[in-house]
């Protein structure tokens, strides 16, 4: 818990950080503060539906039916297709029983009119965690491809105008040097460092055609396959429950004019005390990036949770 109380003090509004502290603090009898971190999310996130149901069981069975009812109704109305998850599948069952408890309120509302489009980000259950299936399995599988991304053509544009740069300010140096009077042999060998450049820059057209269909990132249900490299590939599988922190959102000077973003993944190599960093670049813009960073952050909690168990 001190790892998840020093994260909410640096980043106070990390979701799956403060869902986790109250998950703790109702595993080690602490109801009352519990119950205070899930409000608090509830505040940020009125459709955080397991947050909704966690603060109902607590207040449920600190005799306080009224305020349970109420978080049970806030489960049914932001996420009633839970209810085929066996850990939610009793929340109307609780939600009757709460209110059949004399003196508990029943809030009569209109019926909404037909039609009406539903607003807010709508919640899906995911798919059961890694270890259920491997308990009920006996093997891992990484499950269904859910999208691909690769590296865009235009994140290396930035790094092409490096390398024009550098060739453009050789070749002048190189003729500076040529006009001070040096030999011809001298002169010559001046104009050697500029001609490499050009070579190399020429050579970024290259990887502009061959880098942005090698490289890029699966993301299955219970990882992400990483794909690097050019001459030197590198294919990596990474579970979602190796993840440690919640995945980086990159973003460097030129990555501004080609509108691209990075997502990087700090997991555990070869052990709980042993952790490794991999970049995927230039993915996509930066809303879509952040939008795999939501993806990887709803995955990786659950699954680091119920395989490793290191939030308890």
């Amino acid at each position: 818990m001190p790892l998840l109380q020093e994260l909410l003090r640096q980043e106070p509004e990390h979701v799956a950080a403060r869902y986790a502290y109250g998950i703790c603090l109702t595993d080690t009898g602490r109801h009352g503060e519990a119950q205070v971190q899930f409000r608090r999310l509830l505040d940020d996130d009125p459709r955080h539906y397991e947050a909704a149901y966690r603060l109902g069981r607590l207040l449920q069975a600190d005799a306080d039916p009224q305020g349970a009812a109420e978080a049970y109704r806030k489960v049914l109305e932001a996420a009633r297709q839970v209810l085929g998850v066996a850990e939610f599948r009793d929340t109307a069952a609780r939600l009757r029983a709460c209110q059949d408890t004399p003196g508990t309120t029943v809030p009569v509302s209109p019926p909404a009119p037909a039609g009406l489009p539903v607003t807010g980000r709508p919640i899906t259950p995911g798919p059961p965690t890694l270890r259920a299936q491997s308990d009920t399995h006996h093997v891992a599988d990484r499950g269904a491809l859910r999208f691909s991304v690769k590296l865009k053509a235009r994140h290396l544009l930035s790094v092409i105008a490096k390398r024009f740069l550098i060739a453009v300010a050789l070749t002048l140096a190189g003729y500076v040097l040529a006009e001070l009077g040096i030999g011809l042999g001298m002169r010559a060998y001046s104009l050697v460092p500029a001609l490499v450049a050009w070579i190399y820059f020429l050579s970024s057209f290259v990887l502009l055609l061959v880098k942005p269909r090698t490289n890029g990132a699966d993301f299955y249900e219970y990882g992400v396959d990483v794909k690097s490299g050019f001459i030197r590939r590198k294919v990596q599988f990474v579970w979602y429950y190796q993840i440690v922190e919640s995945p980086s959102y990159v973003r460097t000077f030129g990555t501004y004019f080609t509108n691209t973003a990075s997502l990087g993944l700090r997991y555990n190599e070869a052990g709980a005390y042993s952790t490794a960093y991999v970049e995927v670049p230039g993915i996509g813009t930066p809303n879509r990036v952040m939008e795999i960073v939501r993806y990887v952050e709803s995955r990786a909690f659950p699954e680091r949770y119920d395989v490793r168990k290191i939030m308890t």
